[in-house]
């Protein structure tokens, strides 16, 4: 068995003479402590010493706890909420190691100014060395020993579900198929605005399991874009009866990869469009600051597809660049 002792340094040591009640200065440091930790600096004292300590806070309002304890275990002084200390004694009833702990839990740190010292009870002490150190010391008289024994077993029976794949379902869902109006730069309403968009919530049970895989976008302007669409409508339908059985529109089908292109129109007024990932971008984007994106483009038609942005909420900005024209903008977008 191994024993941890704490052991004074009794050594020589040259000091200049001091009056019996004149204090001797061990430390005087500056201590930082962190989230929830505990510091402790440890001294040895001469039986009938008088320790002086002096305290003030540097970083933060107060310490939660400090505490000062003996040779013995026992707690001589506590404070909680500890501000400051100015020339607070406490008498060391023995000779032997003393313990002075600071403890914190707030989140931000401390940190604070701390003085010890000691005044001598005689003449005798008044040379006494306060270091210490660890000194190991092996008990020969402990004999360890170990009884391996069965005391019982018992056997459980249980039941476990095991989970079979059954189906894999594609299901399109349309978020948004809006007409926006956006004013031009000389009306009396802004030239910009823009949507919020919500992605839905997947539904996770122990039977069914949903997720976005992926969603689609169509923005255009005016009947130029209404007549496009219709046309990749038309188009999409065309196509295999096993496509479009799965994917009901162009969107669905540009969001799952069954197609790549879509038709656009060549004329027509267009306008410039920002995906916009959260609301305190949006407020930059409303007050002509720079501002974050995951997409954007600028056209009479515009179309893309998203696999990493498929959680939570975002915005789409719209900006019209026409001094005198209004402008519709179409907008769909389909999960």
């Amino acid at each position: 068995m191994v024993k941890k002792l704490l052991v004074l340094l009794l050594l020589p040591l040259s000091f200049s003479s001091f009056g019996s009640n004149e204090p001797i200065l061990i430390t005087e440091s500056a201590i930082q402590i962190s989230f929830d930790e505990t510091k402790e600096i440890l001294f040895s004292f001469a039986e009938g010493d008088e320790i002086l300590i002096d305290l003030e806070m540097v970083k933060g309002k107060h310490l939660k706890e400090f505490q000062i304890s003996g040779p013995s275990s026992n707690t001589l002084f506590s404070e909680y909420k500890l501000k400051s200390l100015t020339g607070k004694k406490v008498k060391a009833r023995e000779k032997g190691v003393y313990s002075f702990k600071f403890y914190r839990p707030s989140l931000t740190n401390r940190a604070f100014k701390i003085t010890i010292s000691r005044i001598p009870a005689n003449e005798q002490t008044m040379h006494f060395n306060t270091d210490w150190r660890w000194e190991t010391q092996r008990d020969t008289v402990y004999i360890p020993y170990t009884i391996d024994s069965i005391t019982g077993y018992n056997t459980i029976q249980y039941t476990e579900n095991v989970k079979e794949l059954i189906e894999i379902k594609r299901e399109e869902d349309l978020l948004v198929d809006k007409n926006q109006r956006v004013h031009s730069y000389f009306n009396e309403n802004e030239s910009s605005t823009f949507l919020l968009i919500n992605l839905p919530q997947p539904l996770i049970t122990d039977l069914r399991e949903e997720r976005i895989i992926s969603w689609a976008y169509w923005i255009g302007v005016g009947q130029e874009s209404q007549e496009a669409y219709k046309k990749n409508t038309e188009f999409f339908t065309g196509l295999a009866e096993e496509v479009t059985s799965i994917y009901g529109t162009p969107l669905a089908g540009l969001a799952m990869g069954a197609i790549s292109e879509l038709i656009i129109p060549k004329t027509g007024e267009d306008v410039s469009y920002w995906f916009i990932p959260d609301e305190a971008n949006l407020g930059l984007f409303r007050s002509g600051q720079a501002f974050s994106i995951f997409d954007k483009g600028k056209g009479i038609a515009a179309y893309g597809k998203n696999t990493t942005h498929t959680s939570g909420t975002f915005f789409l900005g719209l900006h019209n660049d026409n001094q005198v024209q209004g402008i519709d903008v179409d907008i769909k977008i389909v999960a």
